[in-house]
């Protein structure tokens, strides 16, 4: 975003977006809020009065009194108070299952209501989520809110008319508002709870995501505004957004990076700054300090319940994963650290990435020059309490029995997943009878390996000339190769097929419905989402390349905010929890508990340890797992119930 746009006439009204221009228009008594048609001074309680109520739509010296109101009405909240308060509520709104939108609705105004002596809070938060709706002409009907408004009246003790417009107009701020804060924040939260970081986290997000998105003014006479006239009567619309961004004022603009000192506009400015805003940082950041320390939480969980026995070796239950009730969501490591932390984060699976494994070491991708590097990160990766699932290239050139070998390699230091791709280095497909035979002897030598048989007809964008299609380029020709192929390495012996590059909808449902295995998808990020993918039906979605050259972009990003004395961004793991992670589980250590923990599952299910039982008490503990919906249900609890 540039600092250079002036004011300009577009669709009947004057669009602002320059920061000092948009404190100008905040600043002059020439520049009124619209009042809304539908609003009266009536005593007929209603949204109509409740409009021509409030300090939202009012203007001069009605503006001011109510706005002192307001003011006075928030002036004996304790904020340390109402941040613990907000936090408790959402922490047993996370215990009882809610999600993150009813959290961040109903948790800042019910606290805010019980704060300001109102009973009752969460009925109180869903009558004033109704208001809400319609509380800006035109965002929806007023005859629900009308009632609402009734009810709210009745609740609070039917206080007089102006004690009533101030505390449904603050109760309302505390809705929708700051929700779409606490979503916006929620976005970019992690790491562990940090108060400081959080208020940071608010402050930056309110600049680069506000969720006021723009504010109204209307001229009262001719005014000259960034050289160019207004005239009287004019609409002005103020783009909070572009000013926020506005690289006059903003060091890196389009960068995320709480710390920085903020002179964003969100909470308005001059003459009409927001009455409310330390009270809607208290009850967000309550909200983030729940929901960083449930993250964690079950993180933490996460980890603990897929912890293997040495090396993570479980095929069934990797197996068990691509059918749970999401989509397997699979991030690829480049070295131990990127995969220690992802385990951290709670993943229960963790591929590799042939652009990470070849870049790190200075090789080229996808040309067979990097198996001793992938087989010792294997070795490396499998000491972590994770599945662990290896990118093997096209077999690193390999005869079929120089491929079985090396799964057989991989698999006696715990892998329990390869992915072989038909892609050779030269830009064309292998061909398919050469790819299955090394499918087959992957199977032959490794029998319950996962074998991710990938097809790089999308990636390629490579088919087989036809007369009907004499370029091999049509989106239904790849898409009949790829089936083709599909089919083929299912019948060798594949597990999964995986054609990264398929973006379009059609063509993912067609690969999914026309074979019989899972079906894996590369994440792309603006086309895809891991929801839409599971309605799609696709088992397994990739990172891929993603996340190492995420890791690269973000490495770049912070030596260059070094090197100009811009923030670093906030939280950055530190060096003691890296340090921490860089202890791999493995050998002795690994049995001994594998051990210590089925001892403990016999004894809470009353059953010896003999071989069969040892194989029972095994299944029992199996997790199902689906990493993108955070689902994870345990069987052994069902099986002691059903004992």
């Amino acid at each position: 975003m540039t600092s250079g746009t002036p004011p300009r006439f577009e669709g009947g009204q004057w669009i602002v977006s320059r920061h000092a221009e948009v404190c100008a228009v905040l600043s002059d008594e020439r520049f009124v809020v619209p009042v809304p048609a539908c609003a009266h001074d009536g005593t007929e309680l209603g949204m109509r009065w409740l409009r021509g109520a409030v300090s939202r739509f009012s203007n001069g010296r009605r503006h001011a009194a109510r706005r002192r109101d307001a003011v006075d009405a928030l002036a004996s909240l304790d904020l340390v108070r109402l941040r613990a308060m907000a936090g408790e509520q959402a922490r047993e709104s996370l215990l009882a299952g809610s999600g993150l939108d009813t959290i961040s609705r109903r948790v800042p105004v019910a606290v805010l209501a019980t704060a300001l002596g109102a009973p009752r809070g969460a009925e109180v938060a869903e009558l004033v989520g109704v208001i809400a709706e319609a509380y800006f002409p035109g965002t929806g009907p007023d005859a629900p809110a009308d009632e609402a408004l009734v009810r709210l009246a009745h609740l609070l003790g039917d206080p007089n008319p102006q004690v009533l417009a101030t505390t449904v107009m603050l109760l309302v701020q505390a809705c929708d508002s700051t929700a779409g804060l606490i979503r916006d924040a929620a976005r970019h939260l992690s790491g562990h709870p940090d108060p400081a970081g959080i208020d940071d986290l608010l402050a930056e997000t309110l600049r680069h995501d506000p969720p006021v998105k723009a504010m109204r003014r209307v001229a009262t006479e001719r005014v000259t505004l960034g050289g160019v006239d207004v005239e009287a009567g004019a609409v002005v619309v103020l783009d909070l957004v572009a000013a926020n961004r506005d690289a006059s004022v903003f060091a890196h603009p389009d960068r995320f990076a709480p710390g920085r000192s903020s002179a964003h506009l969100t909470f308005g400015h001059g003459l009409r700054p927001c009455p409310g805003d330390h009270m809607a940082l208290a009850l967000a950041a309550g909200v983030l300090d729940a929901l960083a320390e449930d993250r964690c939480t079950r993180r933490t969980r996460r980890t603990r319940r897929t912890a293997r026995t040495a090396g993570g070796r479980d095929f069934g239950l990797f197996r068990e994963m691509h059918h749970g009730r999401g989509p397997l969501v699979l991030p690829n490591a480049w070295d131990f650290a990127s995969a220690a932390m992802l385990v951290e984060a709670g993943f229960a699976a963790v591929g590799t990435t042939s652009l990470g494994v070849a870049g790190a070491v200075g090789k080229p991708d996808a040309a067979g020059e990097t198996r001793e590097e992938t087989v010792a990160l294997a070795r490396r990766l499998t000491g972590l309490p994770c599945m662990v699932t290896v990118d093997i290239e096209g077999g690193f050139g390999g005869n079929p029995r120089q491929v079985g070998d090396l799964a057989a390699e991989l698999a006696a230091v715990g892998v329990v997943g390869v992915n072989l791709e038909d892609g050779r280095p030269d830009g064309g497909l292998a061909p398919v009878p050469a790819v299955q035979d090394l499918i087959a002897a992957i199977k032959a030598a490794v029998p319950d390996m996962f074998v991710n048989a990938r097809t790089d007809t999308f990636w390629l964008g490579t088919v087989p000339a036809t007369e009907e299609d004499p370029a091999g380029s049509a989106r239904q020709a790849m898409v009949e190769e790829a089936l083709a192929r599909g089919r083929a390495y299912a019948e060798a012996g594949a597990d999964g097929i995986f054609a990264p590059g398929v973006a379009e909808e059609g063509d993912i449902r067609a690969l999914v419905g026309g074979v019989d295995v899972p079906v894996n998808v590369l994440f792309l990020p603006g086309r895809h989402t891991v929801k839409r993918l599971a309605e799609l039906g696709v088992r397994r979605v990739s990172c891929g390349s993603l996340l190492f050259r995420a890791a690269l972009e973000a490495a770049v990003t912070t030596a260059l905010a070094v090197a100009e004395g811009e923030p670093v961004a906030a939280g950055l793991p530190t060096y003691d929890r890296i340090q921490a992670l860089l202890t791999p589980r493995q050998g002795s250590d690994a049995a001994a508990r594998a051990t210590e923990l089925i001892d403990a599952t016999a004894k809470a299910l009353g059953r010896p340890r003999t071989a069969q039982g040892r194989r029972d008490l095994e299944e029992s503990r199996r997790v199902r797992c689906s990493p993108a919906t955070g689902d994870f249900q345990e069987i052994s609890k069902r099986r002691v119930r059903e004992r």
